[in-house]
């Protein structure tokens, strides 16, 4: 019983102590979850006022005894409620769980703070005879926060704050045309918690934002955006619109007002007593006047705007126009007050005028004729033209030897009476020089028509080259220079590349890197670079022989082979080795433009074990016969011979396995001028012998039913070919 008593006494001094509640809590509020002690806190961060936000709250017995809920009681704030708490006296094993929910609604935007308890009753295991029932509670507390929007605007010019709400007007005063005029509004947070703010957006063709925030926005309590309205009228009107706000919970609009004002002129063209209405930007037609005459055309400007218009231009640009009746300037028109401006037309020279009359910020073309006949000359080369007078050069652009350059030469009647074309050509240059898209000669040109013909510089030689274009008895220096075709651009080979296997037929094609501007013609040249001494005849493109010509059209990257092909087929033989590729390149005119070291492609192939590609049987006798066989080893070399029999069933081979040596008769095959033809390809004759007795056959022949061959080097060995006798 000693031994017993420490014991006894530490089962006493810890049976009735609890040393931690039995409850545990699981809290998950917008999809985050967190495990909770007792006294913790929830923290509900709502998106706007009266937006509810929801918290499952899971309670777990985590005693050793059985817990009875006796109560669940929520204090503090009345915008906390509960939902879902079990019913009184509901009893929860060790582990058992179950859920209640607190909503959180706020009514402000003040901070809301509360608590839930959950009262219970405790009954640890094992409960004595007359056990105790403890009873406790255990809670956590409520936190909850709500953002609370205020809405400011600063109008111009003043500035000053102004409260609005949702439906309330921004007003803007009256504003120029054509200037800016811009009010700041602010959105405030004074509640508690983090607000967001969606788009903003705005209607109104005069109305715009600026500096608007990126959406969403967060506004941290006590914090406030700003964003501006800018009023922009660009003519006189009353302007309305709106700016909308999007909220979590609402959309939140102000309306837009504002007014314009200015000037607003209106023009007339003035003729004795009668006016005719002219819009701005219109064309001013100045009555057509003979050469050393002139010609008057008068126009009245209007204000008919709400305030003073101050006009501080008034002029014309244009040969033969000048403006000879003007108000002093700056001019000021009031509101329905008026000026008129002339403008005279004195022509020099026939043909047609024309010029740009500006009154203020407005501008107007003003054209009229000057009576004669007149003819004028001009080429266009590319997008631009470019004036002639006779003995004058047309300068071609410079191009390749090779191409051809055109240019349109065009011939006007600037007069005002007909004239005659009756003679075009080029005074003879070969080809170099021509014309084409000529007319049917004579033509007559009105006034104001036009011919035109295309004059074409075609070199065959570089340098500067020189013709005469004659247009009747006038006459057009013609000059070009004709440039050295440029070097092709790198280029690279397609298809095939590296290492190759021997016996193979691949295909290879040549691109250029970038696109070359004439047709280049060119041939591919094969070389084989023998790794053991000796050529092979069959190392050579598909179609025969080891050059094959190609073409790369104008415009194109890619080379052409025969048959249209966009890459050529060459065989790799049956000898080790380098197959070397290399190209050259002309123009069709003869001008050559490969490389000073044109890059190769470079394909090989590797010294390796013999290749056998058949084994037969021939010269069958009763006591023997021949094996023929026949394969390649691109290194020319084989060392050896290994044949294995394997007997007819019911028969003994004394030798399975004969390895005859082959070295000499090898070396002397391709040492000799027979084998050149055939690179490494060979037939050899193995002569078989047999003797001994026969079992079940008649003959001794009759008891090989098969032999495999293995031809050696010293690379390695090759694959195995069985041949049946049976």
């Amino acid at each position: 019983m000693k031994q017993l008593l420490p014991f006894l006494l530490l089962s006493a001094a810890f049976l009735p102590a609890q040393t931690s509640l039995p409850l545990s809590f699981r809290v998950q509020v917008s999809g985050a979850v967190q495990t909770l002690t007792d006294n913790g806190t929830i923290q509900f961060n709502a998106d706007a006022i009266g937006k509810p936000l929801d918290a499952t709250v899971s309670v777990t017995n985590r005693g050793t005894g059985t817990i009875n809920i006796t109560r669940v009681e929520i204090t503090g704030a009345t915008d906390f409620a509960v939902t879902g708490a079990p019913a009184p006296e509901t009893n929860y094993l060790p582990n058992e769980s179950f859920s209640v929910s607190v909503r959180f609604q706020p009514s402000s935007g003040q901070r809301a703070v509360g608590a839930i308890r959950f009262f219970y009753t405790d009954t640890p295991p094992p409960v004595p005879a007359g056990g105790r029932i403890s009873s406790n509670s255990a809670g956590l507390n409520l936190n909850g926060v709500a953002p609370d929007y205020t809405f400011t605007y600063l109008p111009p010019p003043s500035a000053n704050a102004t409260p609005i709400q949702s439906g309330g007007t921004i007003a803007f005063p009256s504003t120029a045309v054509n200037e800016t005029a811009s009010a700041a509004v602010v959105i405030g947070n004074r509640g508690s918690g983090v607000g967001s703010i969606g788009a903003i957006t705005a209607t109104g063709a005069a109305f715009s934002l600026t500096s608007l925030p990126n959406p969403p926005t967060t506004i941290d309590p006590n914090r406030e955006v700003r964003f501006a309205v800018r009023y922009a009228p660009t003519i006189i009107e009353s302007s309305t619109g709106s700016v909308q706000i999007e909220l979590v919970d609402r959309a939140v609009t102000f309306n837009i007002t504002g007014s314009s004002a200015g000037p607003v002129y209106s023009y007339e063209l003035v003729s004795g007593s009668s006016a005719t209405a002219l819009a701005r930007g219109a064309t001013v037609a100045v009555p057509d006047i003979a050469v050393g005459d002139k010609s008057v055309v008068t126009l009245r400007v209007k204000n008919s705007g709400n305030a003073d218009g101050r006009i501080v231009v008034i002029g014309v640009q244009g040969a033969g126009f000048t403006v000879t009746d003007a108000p002093f300037l700056p001019a000021t028109l009031t509101p329905g007050g008026s000026a008129t401006v002339s403008v005279t037309f004195t022509p020099t020279a026939p043909g047609r005028f024309t010029g740009r009359l500006r009154i203020g910020d407005d501008s107007f073309d003003v054209v009229s004729n000057g009576l004669g006949s007149n003819l004028t000359f001009s080429y266009v080369a590319g997008p631009v033209t470019t004036p002639i007078i006779s003995g004058g050069s047309v300068i071609f652009p410079p191009v390749v030897a090779g191409q051809t350059a055109a240019v349109r030469f065009v011939i006007s009647n600037t007069g005002t009476s007909p004239t005659a074309v009756n003679s075009v050509g080029v005074l003879a240059t070969g080809t170099t020089f021509t014309t084409s898209n000529v007319p049917n000669l004579p033509v007559s040109l009105a006034p104001g028509a036009s011919l035109a013909f295309d004059v074409n510089f075609a070199p065959l030689a570089t340098g500067s080259l020189a013709g005469t274009l004659r247009v009747d008895s006038l006459s057009f220096s013609l000059s070009g220079l004709a440039n050295q075709p440029p070097a092709i651009s790198n280029y690279q080979f397609t298809g095939a590349t590296g290492a190759q296997q021997p016996g193979q037929q691949l295909g290879v094609g040549l691109s250029l890197a970038q696109v070359y501007p004439l047709t280049l013609r060119g041939t591919l040249t094969l070389a084989f670079n023998s790794d053991v001494f000796a050529n092979d005849p069959a190392v050579q493109f598909a179609v025969g022989g080891r050059t094959v010509n190609f073409s790369i059209p104008a415009g194109q990257r890619d080379a052409v082979f025969a048959t249209n092909q966009a890459q050529v087929r060459l065989q790799t033989g049956t000898v080790a080795g380098s197959i070397v590729l290399t190209p050259n390149f002309q123009t069709d005119g003869g001008i050559i433009l490969t490389p000073t070291d044109p890059p190769a492609l470079t394909l090989s192939v590797a010294p390796a074990a013999p290749r056998l590609l058949s084994v037969q049987v021939t010269g069958r006798t009763s006591t023997g016969f021949q094996l023929l066989v026949t394969g390649f080893a691109t290194s020319r070399q084989i060392t050896q011979i290994d044949l294995t029999f394997t007997a007819t069933s019911g028969e003994n081979i004394a030798s399975s396995k004969v390895t005859i040596a082959a070295e000499s008769s090898f070396n002397a095959w391709y040492q000799g001028t027979a084998s050149a033809q055939f690179g490494s390809q060979f037939t050899a004759t193995v002569p078989i012998t047999l003797s001994g007795d026969v079992v079940n056959v008649t003959t001794l022949v009759e008891t090989i039913r098969s032999v495999s061959a293995v031809l050696s080097n010293r690379t390695g060995a090759s694959n195995s070919v069985s041949v049946d006798l049976q």
